[in-house]
């Protein structure tokens, strides 16, 4: 019988103290378990490592205010038709600026990394068609993470790639500080270079052997200029994943994606090819709702002058 204490740990006590929350995540773990267990157990070991004995109680509480603003947002959104914020100086002053709010911020999306079954799909299409063609070269390489957050998509890569080292970037001094401690935990410290800097200035210490960014598009009033520091960062035939949202409002999105082509249009304008792509939408019945989030993954490579 597999053995996954930590997570079995979270899962009854967010039966406990907030039921209406755990349906997803218990769902989540019965079908997609042999992601779902590793994974868990994993990021719940370095969360219990950082957050001491109030662990539990910490990720529950970051979760549900997590899981209550994004149905708040996709309400709103659904009666607006567009996102709350259009402006990146807006969204900064509410959320990154605001310590507290982006304290559960962080954890909440943490979480959500390995409780939700689309994310699960993105963190399996990421080892297989980015990590594992990484992995063939078995050679040292250089990783840019653009917007790292948790810096969870860093530190899974640095595990399947022993001779890989990462220089991550944020912009909200509060995950930096606290993705840090994770990094610390982790025993990454060596293979890391964590900067408090904007994403969309030109990478400092390149080029780099390949570059990710999760979920930072959707956060920007100009996305294209994001891709086109991904594309200047990496030579020519170098891999890049990137992920976004599709109509799916939450407090800092601004961007507003609505069909996978416009994802795909801008990564190729911006001197990407495409090698694989994977629109993902949680199972969730949204009844007769006229927006359906998705969270959409590519796995792209950079063009030289050939046309492939």
């Amino acid at each position: 019988m597999d053995h996954h204490p930590l997570a079995d740990e979270f899962i009854a006590g967010l039966v406990r103290a907030a039921p209406a929350f755990s349906v997803t995540v218990q769902r989540t773990a019965s079908e997609r378990p042999e992601l779902f267990y590793p994974l868990g157990e994993r990021m719940l070991g370095w969360a219990k490592a950082q957050l001491g004995e109030s662990w539990i109680d910490t990720l529950i509480d970051a979760y549900v205010a997590f899981v209550i603003d994004v149905n708040r947002s996709q309400a709103a959104y659904e009666k607006r038709g567009r996102y709350e914020f259009s402006s990146y100086a807006d969204v900064f002053k509410a959320v990154y600026g605001d310590p507290e709010f982006m304290k559960d911020y962080h954890w909440g999306v943490f979480v959500t990394t390995f409780a939700w079954e689309h994310h699960l799909s993105i963190f399996e299409f990421f080892h297989r068609t980015f990590l594992a063609p990484l992995g063939r070269l078995q050679g040292r390489g250089r990783l840019l993470d653009l917007g790292c957050g948790s810096g969870i998509w860093s530190l899974t890569a640095l595990g399947d790639l022993p001779g890989w080292s990462s220089t991550m970037v944020d912009i909200s001094e509060t995950t930096v500080a606290l993705t840090a401690q994770t990094i610390r935990t982790a025993g990454y410290s060596a293979r890391t270079e964590l900067h408090c800097r904007d994403a969309l200035a030109p990478a400092a210490g390149g080029p780099y052997d390949a570059a990710v960014s999760f979920f930072l598009l959707e956060h920007l009033e100009a996305p294209r200029l994001l891709l086109r520091t991904l594309a200047g960062a990496v030579p020519a035939g170098a891999r890049v994943f990137i992920t976004t949202a599709l109509t799916a409002a939450e407090t800092d999105h601004i961007y507003e994606f609505r069909r996978e082509s416009e994802v795909l249009l801008l990564a190729e304008e911006a001197g990407f090819r495409v090698v694989a792509s994977l629109s993902a939408t949680p199972l969730v019945d949204r009844g007769a709702a006229r927006y359906i989030p998705r969270s959409m993954a590519l796995s792209l490579q950079k063009r030289g002058d050939e046309h492939f």
